[in-house]
């Protein structure tokens, strides 16, 4: 990667937008199944008011309740993929709801012994009706585990693949569909943009508590559909160059199924580029950098080390994850919130898309989508190589970057930006 320089993003699809007022910035720690808690029980930590006001939320007893009126409250984290566990009460009358991506509600009310419509507790806000009615009782603890599979646009804001839901409430499953559009009340129409979970809290009082998510990965193309660009014995289908002005090329070897780069000498660096040209793929890889190096992934990458960069600048004020123009226009495509969904010390899945001639590129670090950029203009050639780099300068003092289960599979027609 060249020296830095912060700049304005070209194009910037806003993935991580917020809304003032925030109550206060949250941590997200995965437990041992995955699970991340949105409310932690003990504070309004992570989440912010829909629009100013005065609002009736408060914690006791790591349980969130809204007494009216009040604000609608949106997690600040934004999620896409998902499954979600919540637990709610509801008092007789009461009416609130679940908003995904503050845009799609799972209507959550007092239901029990009613007739279903699509404003029952457990339905898909005015689109779909549950299949049965499974809400309990006004006052007794309620749950939804809901999967959910964001829908997918294209490099103009276009849907090109609907929404998916599943839910289950008090363990009976009461929807399984795909759908299109925004319920009402929704927070924007900004569909297919990953964004916070939304309580709402503008009808009644309600109690919520245990809610947590974790990130789905879903399988839009079969696993046979990739073609491996690493055998995790050799280097063989990769080659060093020494073009980049980062240095002798970087010393690369294969350890334990893992390409491992480091400099060569103090200060030199370089790229591991494939044989092979690639134009509109989608590309996954696993990476775990030592602490305190700059490294990167590079799409695009010509031999002189142009390219589109996802980011591997693992040290104080670098970024993961996001886009650098290596020699074509420096900083593309910024996120200073990466590290809410990196693992430090571990390793860390990455699936990239890129397609068009003025790419769009979108970026997914464990299964969070944190970068959707689309260029403007064309600024270097369809198909050239894949590589990985030791970024020169400095003083690596041994320490590696570490990239393994590289794969790739060409896009469709059908995928392509044009």
């Amino acid at each position: 990667m060249m020296t830095r320089s912060r700049c304005i993003p070209l194009v910037l699809v806003a993935v991580l937008a917020l809304a003032a007022p925030v109550l206060a910035q949250g941590t997200y720690t995965p437990d041992e199944e995955g699970w991340v808690p949105l409310f932690n029980g003990e504070n309004l930590d992570g989440w912010r008011l829909r629009h100013d006001g005065d609002h009736g939320w408060t914690v006791e007893d790591g349980i969130l309740t809204n007494t009216p009126p009040s604000i609608d409250l949106v997690s600040t984290l934004p999620l896409e993929d998902i499954e979600l566990h919540v637990e709610f009460r509801v008092p007789q009358g009461g009416n609130s709801g679940v908003y995904l991506q503050g845009r799609y509600e799972i209507q959550v009310g007092d239901s029990f012994g009613h007739e279903l419509n699509a404003g029952s507790g457990g339905a898909l806000y005015s689109k779909i009706v549950p299949s049965e009615n499974a809400n309990k009782p006004a006052g007794e603890w309620q749950t939804y585990d809901i999967q959910f599979r964001a829908p997918r646009v294209d490099r103009d804001g276009a849907p090109i693949r609907p929404a998916y839901i599943r839910v289950v409430q008090n363990d009976i499953l009461i929807i399984d569909s795909e759908f299109e559009g925004v319920t009402g009340g929704a927070i924007d129409d900004r569909y297919g943009v990953p964004a916070g979970l939304m309580l709402q809290g503008d009808h009644s009082g309600v109690e919520y508590r245990d809610v947590r998510y974790r990130p789905l990965q879903w399988d839009w193309a079969a696993e046979e559909e990739f073609t491996s660009l690493f055998d995790g014995e050799s280097l063989a289908g990769w080659k060093v160059s020494t073009e980049t002005g980062h240095g002798s090329g970087g010393a690369w070897d294969v350890v334990d199924g893992v390409i491992t780069g480091t400099q060569d000498t103090p200060g030199n660096g370089g790229i591991l580029i494939t044989d092979a040209d690639y134009g509109d793929y989608e590309v996954r890889f696993e990476m775990n950098p030592d602490w305190n190096i700059d490294s990167g992934f590079f799409l695009r990458c010509t031999d002189d080390g142009r390219c589109y960069q996802v980011t591997v600048d693992y040290r104080p004020d670098g970024e993961v994850g996001t886009i650098y123009g290596e020699g074509i226009g420096a900083w593309l495509q910024p996120n200073p919130e990466w590290y809410r969904y990196y693992k430090p010390h571990d390793w860390n899945d990455c699936r990239v898309i890129i397609s068009g001639e003025a790419p769009r590129i979108q970026v997914w670090l464990n299964s969070h989508k944190i970068i959707d950029f689309v260029d403007t203009e064309v600024r270097l050639p369809a198909e050239e190589g894949i590589a990985v780099q030791v970024h020169g300068g400095g003083d690596w003092d041994g320490k590696v970057t570490r990239f393994r289960n590289i794969r790739v599979r060409p896009l469709g027609e059908d995928e392509i930006a044009h």
